[in-house]
């Protein structure tokens, strides 16, 4: 019985750990782009304090700055990316 418990908490702790998933939430309404750039149109814009399943983000390299973006699933069932200016997650970086 003890070994039962044992196994099924050491599976929970292993699978939180590998799981690279995670939820972006931003603080308010702001757009989302087909790609990590701003040379990408917005498409569409997401709701402020709303959970977004997020599983990477992406890096893009301006002069004098960098901005991150995050790789958000809307409610809708569309990616997209958000910035981190109004948007926050605890995501791996996306490879390449």
């Amino acid at each position: 019985m003890n070994r039962f418990i044992i196994v099924s908490l050491m599976l929970l702790i292993l699978g939180a750990v590998l799981c690279e998933g995670g939820e972006a939430m931003c603080d308010q309404m702001t757009a989302a782009h087909r790609c990590a750039s701003r040379d990408c149109e917005p498409y569409m814009y997401v709701e402020a304090y709303e959970n977004y399943p997020c599983n990477c983000f992406e890096v893009e390299i301006l002069p004098h700055k960098t901005k991150i973006w995050y790789h958000i699933e809307t409610s809708k069932g569309e990616y997209g990316y958000v910035r981190d200016e109004y948007c926050w997650a605890e995501v791996p970086e996306c490879k390449s």
